[in-house]
């Protein structure tokens, strides 16, 4: 450990990387916490929604934010970031975004070695749904195809409701409760070489893990996000920020931050280890960090 490092993140004082409980930043909350406690500083993760966090971020509480998917929450960027200001844009990862309602590729294409047959041929195009909805109904869902969602306090962000309705989809949407059981209800239907059709999103290590393709919705326009949603969502680039105070007042620890550059395939070896591996976020992380501390070390 470079003791010049230690000394200078020790005076900067205690700092917060903030998750609002997916995985993507639950570990680089993680990660963040663990690198700069093990260069000598001070660091914690703290939980809690992106409303509340960048609130208290603008008021000047030392809290960093490594993922942050813009589009999702456009008003508190323009709020923090662009308007009262209070909070600073550090950059934005190496990997884009991307979201959506996803399907299993062998439910349009089949797969001969599982003898799997094509349940809809017709898709990505989201107009052969109606033709499909049956492959998708559940016992829950009756007659109508089932949209599997994660957590309900996702919801206000993606429109599904209105989607749904707005392009006369025969489908309901099913909450599966949480990340861990949306992941679980793909990987029982994945296994099982059944039809599916749910929320997703990349980066992520199911779209690594299992061969997915994203239904082709109308094209994202400014006009029917937020109204009708009858639409793509929208191309995502993903954001990291701080309090205003980390770049004037935490030199070290904001050279850190600019020097960060974890990659997607870093990013799903962690999560790999949570997901099937059955660690923690912590102890993902530290296993992580032991085997590549050439990487981790090179951002002070």
């Amino acid at each position: 450990m470079d003791s010049a490092i230690a000394s200078a993140l020790k005076e900067e004082g205690k700092v917060q990387f903030t998750t609002s409980g997916d995985l993507e930043k639950d570990i680089q909350a993680n990660l963040m916490t663990a690198v700069v406690n093990e260069l000598g500083g001070e660091a914690e993760v703290l939980q809690g929604a992106v409303t509340e966090t960048m609130a208290a971020a603008s008021k000047g509480q030392p809290i960093v934010g490594m993922a942050y998917w813009r589009w999702q929450t456009p008003e508190l960027w323009d709020k923090y970031v662009k308007g009262e200001g209070g909070v600073v844009e550090v950059g934005t990862t190496d990997y884009p975004g991307e979201e959506g309602w996803y399907v299993p590729t062998y439910v349009i294409k089949g797969d001969e070695k599982r003898g799997i047959k094509p349940a809809c041929p017709g898709l990505p195009n989201c107009e052969a749904l109606n033709d499909c909805a049956s492959a998708f109904a559940t016992a829950k869902t009756g007659d109508k195809g089932q949209y599997m969602s994660g957590a309900e306090s996702w919801a206000f962000a993606y429109g599904d409701p209105q989607r749904i309705e707005n392009l006369n989809l025969n489908y309901e949407m099913v909450f599966a409760g949480s990340e861990a059981a949306l992941y679980a209800d793909l990987t029982r239907a994945y296994e099982q070489g059944k039809p599916w059709l749910g929320l997703m999103w990349r980066p992520n290590y199911m779209t690594q893990k299992y061969d997915l393709t994203r239904v082709e919705f109308p094209k994202h326009s400014a006009e029917c996000w937020g109204k009708t949603y009858a639409c793509q969502w929208p191309d995502t680039v993903i954001y990291q920020w701080a309090s205003s105070v980390i770049e004037k007042d935490h030199p070290a620890l904001w050279k850190i931050l600019k020097n960060y550059d974890l990659n997607n395939d870093q990013l799903q070896e962690m999560q790999a280890k949570v997901i099937d591996g059955g660690l923690s976020p912590q102890q993902a992380v530290k296993d992580w960090m032991q085997d590549n501390r050439d990487v981790w070390t090179s951002w002070a």
